[in-house]
């Protein structure tokens, strides 16, 4: 668990917005839209909100910030920030961070005041699996779950070898929409937002407004053409080419399960992950796969959740 926030009592900061979702669901095109705000800034994913976040005991003691300091500087996905070990260290020394989540709001703070900025917000889609936790140590927080058909985000999983097969793609999207859109209607109203990629690149100013209602933000006109902001965005991000359209005007069908996957492997999709489809506001094709297609499904699906198990009880054995 990480550390709870909740003896810290109703907060008069402005709301800390995290742009979550699956992997390959326009979450990149959202930061560059927000970056194009005058007043927010968005820096490259972190992941080290979540993974430097004190646990177990350590929760328990006084917060080190040389520690998390050193822990900061030396991670890999870190660098793509720019920011010096040494700014980190003279911004701490001038106002010392009393735990961690004052740190992570240091650190936000210094990307967003070097671009003359006055909010930040962090755009790491994995962090859709952890909601729950961020919403207990960021009081502020305010979750935008961005979620695109599947079966588009299957084509982009397996065109770039990030899934070996259509039922690996089906079940990594269906785990990550449907827990993220558990823990943030559990979570009070006005934390959390859910927007489809498909209304986004349809009607970008609907969706933008309705965001930065949300996130208690006027809405600008400058996020409405990001193309200046996308070189930058695309420097910042550990695989600029995964992006090489982002540039371009948000277009509707740039991509097309429709064209892109076979019948069966619609079927061997839908199969797994339907129900999360349909949930979502997207159709089934409604057909129904032969006897062994079903099987083999239902094969693949065993295993992957057996993986998943021995993945967390690896996890458990390396922290103990």
């Amino acid at each position: 668990m990480m550390p709870g926030s909740e003896a810290l009592g109703p907060t008069a900061r402005p709301p800390f917005p995290f742009i979550v979702g699956c992997g390959r669901s326009g979450s990149t095109l959202l930061r560059a839209m927000c970056d194009g705000h005058p007043d927010l800034a968005v820096p490259p994913e972190s992941h080290f909100v979540v993974q430097l976040a004190p646990r177990g005991r350590a929760a328990n003691r006084p917060f080190d910030a040389g520690a998390f300091v050193d822990q900061l500087a030396a991670s890999e996905r870190f660098r793509l920030w720019e920011i010096e070990r040494d700014v980190i260290a003279a911004a701490f020394a001038a106002s010392p961070p009393q735990d961690y989540p004052q740190a992570v709001r240091h650190v936000f703070g210094l990307w967003a005041s070097a671009r003359g900025k006055s909010r930040y917000a962090d755009k790491t889609p994995v962090y859709v699996l952890h909601i729950r936790e961020l919403a207990r140590v960021f009081p502020e927080a305010v979750f935008v779950h961005l979620v695109r058909d599947g079966r588009d985000v299957a084509c982009s999983f397996l065109e770039l070898g990030w899934a070996d097969s259509i039922e690996e793609a089906a079940m990594h999207w269906r785990l990550r929409v449907t827990r993220g859109r558990r823990a943030g209607r559990a979570l009070p109203a006005g934390r959390y937002l859910e927007l489809r990629y498909e209304d986004l690149v349809r009607d970008p100013g609907t969706q933008l407004r309705a965001m930065c209602s949300t996130i208690e933000l006027p809405f600008s006109a400058a996020m409405l053409d990001h193309s200046d902001r996308a070189a930058e965005v695309m420097r910042t991000t550990g695989h600029p080419e995964y992006h090489r359209q982002l540039a371009l005007p948000p277009t509707p069908g740039m991509r097309d399960w429709r064209r892109e996957l076979s019948a069966v492997d619609v079927a061997r999709f839908e199969l797994l992950a339907g129900e999360a489809l349909e949930e979502h506001g997207y159709e089934r094709q409604e057909r129904r796969p032969s006897a062994s297609v079903r099987r083999d499904v239902a094969a693949r699906w065993c295993r992957w959740q057996v993986h998943r198990v021995r993945r967390r009880v690896g996890r458990v054995f390396d922290r103990g």
